[in-house]
């Protein structure tokens, strides 16, 4: 018969199933037991269910997988916090961008008011305005140069910023194929665990059946 230990045996060991501690006992040896229950006990037909510990292979299978999930989350963390810091630093890039575009752009302005400005009241007054004239169209040349180069580089951003989010969502696709790789490895898992549920409550039973056979044998024996 089973002997079961006391609380303060440390031989013994407990064995979790659906989140209820289950006491295992230290041993199932009893000197007194004479191979017969004295008192037969009624079950009423009730098949106690038992949760055996996993196989290895498929504990360290699940482990894999968990450690592969993990692995891609990180992952996917650090690119977020690179895309993160690449978007800060292009858009504070763009912004100073803008603003030397703006202030070339009331330069030009002023510049173009200012000879729009110039008095011509008389010829030495023109002759003064012709020679400011040149530098100012000079200035406003360079100035369109320097407007043109500075909407190249907006242009060239922009296309930098396209490129991150296209990474950004190749990134996500790969992750979700993992995510869903994930979810039918742990199926197939479940199904192989509710396999050897199955086979141990067989198992159980084709125990039960012989219990009771050895019974009934016992039983013809001691009728003789």
């Amino acid at each position: 018969m089973v002997s079961w230990s006391d609380d303060s045996d440390e031989s013994g060991y407990e064995y979790s199933s659906g989140g209820s501690p289950i006491k295992i006992p230290a041993t199932i040896e009893d000197p007194n037991y004479s191979g017969v229950d004295d008192e037969e006990a009624s079950s009423c037909g009730v098949v106690h269910w038992v949760d055996e510990e996993w196989p290895e292979h498929l504990q360290n299978a699940l482990h894999k997988l968990w450690l592969l999930y993990e692995d891609c989350q990180r992952a996917y963390r650090m690119a977020c916090l690179e895309h993160s810091s690449l978007v800060h630093n292009l858009t504070s890039q763009k912004n100073k961008l803008q603003e030397t575009y703006e202030k070339l752009v009331e330069e030009v302005n002023n510049l173009l008011d200012t000879q729009d400005n110039i008095p011509k009241e008389n010829e030495v007054q023109q002759g003064e305005h012709e020679e400011i004239t040149p530098p100012l169209d000079n200035n406003i040349s360079a100035l369109k140069e320097q407007l043109g180069a500075m909407d190249a580089e907006n242009k060239e951003q922009k296309q930098k910023v396209d490129q991150l989010k296209s990474i950004q969502v190749a990134q996500g696709n790969v992750i979700r194929n993992l995510k869903f790789a994930h979810l039918k490895e742990k199926e197939k898992l479940s199904t192989e665990r509710r396999n050897l549920e199955f086979h141990i409550a067989d198992l159980v039973k084709a125990s039960d059946k012989n219990k009771r056979k050895l019974k009934d044998i016992k039983d013809i024996c001691d009728e003789e």
